[in-house]
């Protein structure tokens, strides 16, 4: 019977990998079996795995090592850290699982109020002795929800800068406006902690570099744009930046923002700045965010 192209096929199969194969070599046969004929495939595939591996690098693997010397060059860049620049050191978004645990655990601590949590959570466990400061932010702040963490090498070895973007919920405002949150996470004994005490200038001046990067300032101009958009549809969003615009304050995030200084009606109280600033440097007041701005992680706006 004349056979077809698959049948032939499947006997080419059959007869290599289900039977002996021999070969003819001067007047000697050498016979392969098929048993070692997947062993050797099986080498061959693992060593071609190792190759890639070793050319192309680990496609899992969750950070991006920067070196010392490369992390040397961002403080000695000659970069406006007031304008936008190209991309020194590039972002990862939401890479390592341990830190978008702890920043999710961390923020939820915040709004319920939790300071012996927090307590755990930061170097300056001094910040957090009572919990009055929290109850007064929370009457306004309520939940941080669609949490994406964006993370830079920091200065420090096992450092991270943070930039935050998360909905919030605000007491009075059907809408959930977007924030970012600035925060360098240090990796110790006790896992990630939150650096709540003052920078060094090498590390304050890194931050402030790579904040400028084109890769973070499109993330502020993402999330302007949707705040305004939001504001256009929301009426309360509108009345709440309206507050919030007419004061000046020292802030290191939107939670800072409504606590400071509150106006008579909404029942609200000063409050301290927690901003991180250099060894030796005092903070300086910033300007509340003009109409239509985002309120941002440490009181900046996208640089120009």
């Amino acid at each position: 019977m004349k056979k077809n192209v698959f049948d032939k096929l499947s006997d080419s199969y059959e007869q290599f990998h289900l039977k002996d194969t021999e070969i003819q070599k001067g007047g000697s046969t050498i016979v392969i079996s098929p048993k070692l004929k997947l062993t050797l495939g099986w080498s061959l595939f693992v060593l071609c795995c190792i190759l890639a591996y070793i050319v192309l690098g680990n496609p899992f693997q969750k950070n991006v090592n920067i070196s010392a010397e490369e992390k040397e060059k961002v403080l000695t860049s000659e970069v406006d850290v007031d304008k936008e620049h190209d991309t020194i050191i590039p972002y990862e978004k939401d890479a390592d699982k341990e830190v978008i645990e702890f920043v999710t655990a961390y923020l939820k601590a915040i709004t319920d109020c939790d300071n012996l949590a927090l307590q755990d959570m930061v170097t300056d466990s001094s910040q957090y002795n009572d919990n009055e400061d929290l109850k007064k932010k929370a009457e306004f702040i309520t939940a941080y929800d669609n949490i994406t963490v964006y993370t830079k090498e920091g200065l420090d070895e096992g450092s991270y800068v943070a930039f935050v973007v998360a909905n919030v919920t605000i007491t009075g405002v059907n809408s959930n406006p977007y924030d970012i949150l600035t925060l360098y996470l240090i990796n110790g004994a006790r896992g990630y902690l939150v650096n709540n005490g003052q920078l060094s200038e090498d590390a304050a001046a890194y931050i402030e570099k790579i904040k400028g990067d084109e890769d973070i300032q499109k993330i502020y101009r993402s999330v302007e744009k949707k705040n305004n958009e939001l504001k256009e549809k929301d009426a309360s969003l509108r009345e709440f930046y309206e507050i919030i615009s007419r004061r000046n304050v020292e802030t290191n995030s939107m939670a800072d923002q409504l606590t400071t200084e509150a106006p008579a009606e909404d029942g609200g109280a000063g409050d301290q700045s927690q901003e991180q600033q250099p060894e030796g440097e005092q903070p300086q007041e910033q300007p509340a965010p003009e109409e239509g701005q985002s309120v941002e992680g440490q009181g900046e706006q996208p640089a120009q």
